[in-house]
């Protein structure tokens, strides 16, 4: 299989796209879609949007470029580790189990699983509803299939990981992430939270009905299954907090079954 690597970069010190490209650049093909001006003339090869250029139009930019058989996307201020294994695995979970999320486990995020909670499908590698997508792989099928998302409605891009995971589940592909490995990522911010759950709110109301419903399910399930309370999201998903039983997930999931067309 071809992958695609799409690295996401804006200005500040915590973003080393540079390295990043260095330590991708052995096993598959790497765009760096950058938001920095300032950096222009020392990497003319990177794909250059403008210092207006927030996730959501780094995201259409880099799906636009893409045309492999995984897409790859790494935020700019991650530090993955053995990212040539990690790789390898995204490619097999994604061939030999019907993923269509994978990604590995990051140390600041706001998805945070009692593993104990998750069905496993394999030693360390846990179905999960939402992954964080400051890190992830998802495979050709699923990228064609996802609506693009306006930048008017969404600019800041909370909630793509939901947009993705929905079209993954609807397509029978599972959402996974693989806790063998651990990618590390600064507890820091650089725009408005509140601002992002509005818009984050603006997209499920802007995006065909069924997958608007599926992504609240994955929602309300990610919400059920979280191990503490975090400020991510809108006061709803602070009141839901709290690990759900393996009953509470079974109901959840045959809720979002029901829903589904047959």
């Amino acid at each position: 299989m071809r992958m695609q690597a799409f690295i996401f970069n804006w200005p500040g010190k915590k973003q080393h796209a540079e390295k990043l490209e260095r330590m991708f650049r052995p096993h598959c093909e790497v765009i760096v879609v950058n938001s920095d001006d300032s950096l222009r003339a020392h990497h003319p090869h990177w794909l250059h949007i403008g210092n207006d250029g927030y996730f959501t139009d780094q995201w259409n930019a880099a799906l636009q470029r893409f045309d492999s058989d995984v897409f790859v996307h790494v935020q700019g201020d991650i530090w993955p580790t053995e990212v040539g294994r990690l790789l390898s695995e995204s490619v097999r979970f994604i061939t030999n189990y019907g993923v269509g999320i994978y990604a590995p486990n990051v140390d600041f995020n706001p998805h945070v699983y009692r593993t104990r909670s998750l069905r496993k499908l394999q030693e360390g590698v846990y179905e999960v509803p939402a992954t964080d997508c400051s890190f992830w792989a998802i495979p050709a099928e699923v990228v064609r299939n996802t609506p693009r998302v306006d930048p008017r409605v969404n600019r800041l891009g909370w909630g793509i990981e939901y947009l993705v995971g929905a079209v993954a589940r609807r397509s029978g592909r599972r959402i996974v992430r693989d806790y063998r490995f651990t990618a590390g990522h600064l507890k820091s911010r650089g725009y408005n939270s509140d601002q992002a759950a509005k818009e984050w709110e603006q997209l499920k109301k802007a995006v065909d009905p069924l997958l608007s419903r599926e992504m609240e399910s994955l929602e309300h399930e990610r919400n059920a299954l979280v191990s503490h309370a975090t400020s991510w999201k809108h006061p709803v998903a602070r009141l839901l907090t709290g690990v759900a039983t393996r009953a509470s997930r079974g109901a959840i999931i045959l809720q979002r079954r029901l829903m589904a067309p047959h």
